[in-house]
Order: structure tokens, then C-alpha cells, then sequence
């Protein structure tokens, strides 16, 4: 494995003896910006395969002189949003004495990697490579924006305080049932569900019925442990599902906490209450295993009326995200 010297930092590919570090550095981050943690171990070991290589295309950490990690750079395509050919995570601990010229030499070499391992689709010249940089990191906002990168819409983080009392009692529409998803019967109409009910939004790309189903097959095998079957909900009208909620327990290492996931109604059958019926149910399952918040993201400009479906079961705005994206010339 090669180490690459850079000035005062050497970065090499991430493996599985790197988690606990991993894990260190980004909630660092997290916990100065917003005053809590992101990830825990159990969240991202499923990114490592047996041998302890990463799953995903690429991965690097950074270390300073004295072998400790300061950074950390992941480069790989995403199904949102659909107009970026590469998402690239990047996170540089807040203690770092000269983040600025660390964030250069981390976007830089991206950039770099990217053109290597992507490419451009048809009838385009470049690729488009996008992060999420928190609305609190100006340092990361003013490196990326004088990189030629141009920022786009906002997401939000929206939680619900659970520790109060018991939560509200699901109220469901007449003619639909609620059971919890069985992936053995259920995943290829729940992919099919998903990716109907998603395509109305202008940032996700639509997939073909078996790129849909095998995508999320990969996407549940990559959960490992953190996949929990009887937090998962199916929303159905008869045997059709309609609607779908999940949840994780133990979000960013933190028992009380918990995250939503893929939370959908098929256009169809929206306007009826059954989203609300599925969140509530969702908060009832984690607050009966101990959680005391139910966090998810949303993308502040969704058009489908997200933002009033979240704030209605009392979820309120923690923190933002702005989405920065430029187009990496190919031929450069």
C-alpha cells in the first residue's frame, strides 16, 4: 500500500484498522459545528469488505507527523443528485492548525482522483463533482467557492424530541395496513415503490426496474448490523406497498438517537395521511427501544411538501447543508 508524502501530511487508501479514527475525526468535526456526533463504528464498518478494503471506489485518509488523522476524503456515484457524476465527502478535523491549505491539497488530489476514476457521460466534455459542506464551515464553503465551485440547494436536518411523552398513535386511512418490510418477499416491490415514488424530484435520477431492485439489494447488504428488519415499515393497500419508512437505532454511536430512512408514499396515494401514520409509527418502534430523537435529512426546496409533512409530526430544523458542485474537464 503507498503512502504519498504531502508537505507536513501523508494520506493512503482507508482500511477496516482505521475505523475507530474514522469514526474519531468526523464526529469531531460534527460535534464543533453542530454540537453532536454523525457516524458510529457500527454505521460504517459495513463499508469494508472481509479483508478490510473498502467496499466503495475510494477512500483516503490523512495523517500529520505524528500518525494522527486529520482528514479524510471519500469519492464515489451516488443516485442523487442526478445531475453529479461523483459525490466527494470530505471532513477535516477542527483542530487542525492550517485547515485551509489542507482543504486544498484534499480537493485538490479529489479532483485528480475523480477524473481517473469517472467519466464523463455522453455528449458532455467534463464530470460533475459535488459536496455537502455544513452552512457553519465557512472555511470549507470559501475553499470550495474559490475553487470554481458554485453552490446549490440547501438540505436540512430535521429532528423530533421523543423523550417527552409517549408518541402519538398512528391514525391510518381506511383501506390501508401497516406490517413491517420482509426483504425476502418484499424488496422488489419495495425498489420499484421507492424509485416511482422519487422521481419526482427534480435531483434523482430514475433507474430501470432491475438497475432499481439490484441497487437496493446492495444498499440493504451494505447496512450489516446497523439493519434492524422490525424497524423497517411497509405501508400497503391490499398487497401493493405504497408507502415505506426505516430506521436506524444508535445514530452516531448515540443509543438515544435514531434515523430515518427512504421515507416514501407513491404519488398515487399521497394526500391521505399515510406518510404522517408511518412516522409515527416510526417514532413509536425507537422510542420503545430507548431512542429520544428521530433525526433525518430533507432537501429544503422539495417540492412535494416534506418540509410541512416533518414540521406537522413535530420535527424541527436542526442544522443545514449547502450542496456546492463544479464540472471537472475531462480533457484538462
Amino acid at each position: 500500500m503507498t503512502v504519498e508524502n504531502t508537505c507536513k501530511w501523508s494520506h493512503r487508501q482507508a482500511t477496516s484498522n482505521d475505523l475507530q479514527q474514522f469514526v474519531a475525526l468526523i464526529n469531531a468535526y460534527s460535534q464543533h459545528h453542530y454540537g453532536s456526533n454523525r457516524v458510529g463504528a457500527s454505521e460504517m464498518s459495513g463499508g469494508f469488505n472481509e479483508q478490510g478494503s473498502r467496499r466503495r471506489r475510494d477512500m483516503e485518509v490523512w495523517f500529520d507527523l505524528n500518525h494522527e488523522m486529520k482528514a479524510f476524503v471519500g469519492l464515489w456515484r451516488g443516485q442523487w443528485p442526478a445531475h453529479w457524476d461523483v459525490w466527494l465527502d470530505a471532513t477535516v478535523h477542527p483542530d487542525e492548525e492550517n485547515p485551509q491549505l489542507l482543504w486544498e491539497k484534499l480537493l485538490t488530489w479529489s479532483e485528480r482522483q475523480a477524473l481517473k476514476l469517472f467519466h464523463p457521460t455522453e455528449g458532455t466534455s467534463g464530470i460533475v463533482c459535488g459536496s455537502r459542506v455544513l452552512s457553519s464551515d465557512q472555511v470549507a464553503q470559501a475553499i470550495y467557492a474559490a475553487r470554481g465551485y458554485e453552490r446549490g440547494i440547501t438540505e436540512t436536518l430535521m429532528r423530533a424530541v421523543l423523550e417527552c411523552s409517549t408518541p402519538e398513535e398512528p391514525s391510518w386511512p381506511a383501506g390501508i395496513t401497516c406490517r413491517a418490510l420482509n426483504l425476502e418477499t418484499d424488496l422488489e416491490a419495495y425498489a420499484l415503490a421507492l424509485d416511482e415514488s422519487f422521481r419526482e424530484e427534480a435531483s434523482y435520477i430514475p433507474l430501470e426496474p432491475e438497475e432499481a431492485i439490484r441497487t437496493r439489494r446492495e444498499e440493504f447488504a451494505s447496512f450489516g448490523d446497523y439493519y434492524e428488519p422490525e424497524l423497517w415499515l411497509a405501508a400497503l393497500d391490499g398487497d401493493q406497498i405504497v408507502g415505506s419508512v426505516g430506521s436506524f437505532l444508535n445514530h452516531g454511536g448515540d443509543k438515544e438517537r435514531s434515523y430515518l430512512y427512504h421515507v416514501f408514499v407513491r404519488p398515487n396515494w399521497r394526500g391521505r395521511g399515510i406518510a404522517t401514520a408511518l412516522l409515527r409509527k416510526s417514532f413509536q418502534l425507537v422510542h420503545s427501544r430507548g431512542c429520544k430523537f428521530a433525526e433525518l435529512h430533507v432537501n429544503s426546496q422539495n417540492e412535494t411538501g416534506a418540509l410541512e409533512l416533518y414540521r406537522g409530526v413535530g420535527m424541527e430544523a436542526v442544522w443545514h447543508q449547502y450542496l456546492f458542485a463544479k464540472v471537472l474537464d475531462a480533457a484538462g
